[in-house]
């Protein structure tokens, strides 16, 4: 797995081979995002009870707690599968639930399949969107416990 960031640049990039058919990575990737999602990744206050996708393009990426509170937090651009999935990233450099007109970032997701299954590659672009404190969004993906650590935790549930 491979992840980049540099103060240059308004973009992550992280990817992961999984041993698994492009279908299935994608279904783990979407579908199943509450089980590879950490759990102490959430806005709402309280306990996170679920995450899901719904599975369209404008459809949402949201979470809800054990008070059943609901917020988005992303936002569906392409619903292509099993080759790509995208969606704008609604979350600022405040990391508090957004606004219905946040500015959102995109993240797109790649299955490519290879000769022991399939090859990951998502790009977190367009950080620069959120405005003011941008890179701290850029920092947050791209770190330590961001994408890489998510994309790995993928190919654990696949």
């Amino acid at each position: 797995m491979t992840a980049r960031t540099t103060d240059q640049t308004t973009a992550v990039r992280a990817s992961v081979e999984i041993a698994a058919t492009p279908e299935h990575a994608f279904t783990v990737f979407t579908a199943d995002i509450d089980r590879w999602w950490i759990r102490t990744y959430h806005l709402l206050p309280g306990d996170l009870k679920e995450v899901g996708v719904d599975p369209h393009a404008g459809g949402r990426l949201w979470e809800e707690n054990a008070a059943g509170e609901v917020c988005t937090w992303g936002r569906v651009l392409t619903w292509d599968p099993p080759r790509t999935f995208a969606f704008a990233w609604l979350i600022g450099p405040d990391w508090t639930v957004p606004a219905e007109d946040a500015p959102g970032s995109r993240v797109t997701v790649t299955f490519t399949p290879t000769d022991t299954g399939t090859r990951v590659d998502l790009v977190h672009d367009r950080l620069d969107a959120h405005g003011a404190g941008w890179e701290g969004v850029r920092q947050g993906v791209g770190g330590d416990g961001g994408w890489p650590t998510l994309l790995r935790r993928v190919a654990e549930a696949a």
